[in-house]
């Protein structure tokens, strides 16, 4: 039964929801007092649910109360959202709400006229809060009709020369942020670039990046963390104030976030038996790490020959020939130098030296042979 009861009253918003969505004429939503705050509501939630390409709707409110948070008025600050609300405030009579802060375009009238403005502290600093009742009601036609016969304001007999210069700093401190993210962006490309030459120089060398890192010079050491700590930074910066819109520093970013993530992270997805594996970073991240636990296991054999660390080895070998037999391995892992071409050495012979011992035969032959030196190429490629 409580279903039931329900079910009308759903259908009839969704319903509603469907013909705003699909409507071709503007959609406006208004409120005053309490009822624009109920309205602002409705249009966050009715953005939510509006494609990009679908006209945005307006909302108007007159003498409403704040409804969000710091947080809220962030994520709509940077998004094409923030111009679809518009709200109409007396500053004498407006209530404010501690811990609650403005978004969108604020027109905002007193004896003198009125000031449209969209700058969340100035328009706290215009708004004196003098109205406590919420639900209280100011008839704003008068205010409307004001603005049919004159002229807005003019800016400096409203708001004063104090409100004016913290806008104008905010505006040149948002402009400078966002020239100066620019800026960075190219500094980390130029990071990157060097950190792909030093990779390269790496592979020439027959030495695995992972093992040229851990005894890297400590500029490259820093080039690195800088290159880590912007693209931190942007990602909570993005997390922060989310923008559906595309953008140009958006893609920008996107494009060499990319880049970045193929250079600097241990998954990417090419791997099928067609593909070309010179440019396959290794699937799992503890790779390397699995490597030197079986180097010291190596040493420690050298020794105390223990069963345990024979084990060990054992194990570790059959992780090896399931990674390369699913393709999920770099072929920089067989260049000469590398940490596992040592521990494959090493392994080899204690293998040839103990009786009975076992381990993958399929893997054995896969190193003695040489197989190893055409794995990067596509399997029909070395079958020929």
């Amino acid at each position: 039964m409580h279903e039931s009861i329900h079910q009308p009253k759903d259908s009839a918003l969704e319903f509603t929801l469907d013909r705003l969505l699909e409507s071709k004429k503007p959609v406006i939503i208004t409120g005053a007092a309490l009822g624009g705050s109920l309205a602002s509501l409705f249009t966050l939630w009715l953005l939510e649910k509006v494609e990009p390409k679908l006209k945005r709707p307006l909302c108007i409110t007159f003498g409403s109360p704040f409804i969000g948070d710091a947080k809220l008025q962030q994520i709509l600050e940077n998004s094409v959202r923030n111009s679809c609300f518009l709200h109409v405030a007396d500053s004498r009579q407006a209530p404010t709400t501690e811990g609650l802060e403005p978004f969108g375009t604020h027109l905002i009238c007193n004896a003198s006229g009125c000031v449209c403005i969209d700058d969340p502290k100035a328009v706290m600093g215009l708004l004196l809060g003098g109205g406590t009742d919420l639900q209280g009601w100011r008839d704003y036609g008068g205010v409307l009709k004001s603005l049919d016969r004159s002229s807005m304001a003019d800016a400096r007999l409203m708001i004063g020369d104090v409100i004016i210069k913290g806008m104008k700093k905010r505006a040149e401190k948002k402009k400078n942020q966002r020239f100066d993210q620019l800026k960075k962006l190219d500094e980390v490309k130029i990071s990157m670039a060097y950190m792909e030459w030093y990779k390269k120089k790496s592979k020439k060398g027959k030495i695995v990046y992972y093992d040229q890192f851990k005894n890297q010079p400590a500029f490259v050491y820093e080039i690195r963390r800088k290159g880590n700590d912007y693209w931190e930074t942007m990602v909570q910066e993005v997390e922060k104030m989310p923008q559906d819109e595309a953008s140009y520093l958006k893609k920008r970013c996107l494009l060499s976030g990319n880049n970045y993530r193929r250079e600097g992270n241990s998954k990417e997805t090419l791997r099928g038996k067609e593909t070309d594996l010179s440019e396959l970073l290794t699937f799992d991240s503890c790779f390397w790490s699995e490597v030197e636990e079986a180097l010291i296991a190596i040493n420690e054999l050298k020794t105390q020959p223990d069963e345990g660390l024979f084990g060990k080895l054992v194990k570790f070998e059959e992780y090896v020939w399931e990674m390369i037999r699913k393709r999920e391995v770099s072929p920089e892992i067989f260049l000469e130098r590398s940490s596992f071409m040592t521990w494959w050495k090493e392994y080899n012979d204690i293998k040839g030296t103990r009786y009975g011992f076992s381990s993958s035969p399929e893997f054995t032959q896969f190193m003695n042979t040489g197989k190893y030196k055409s794995y990067s190429k596509p399997e029909s490629d070395s079958a020929a």
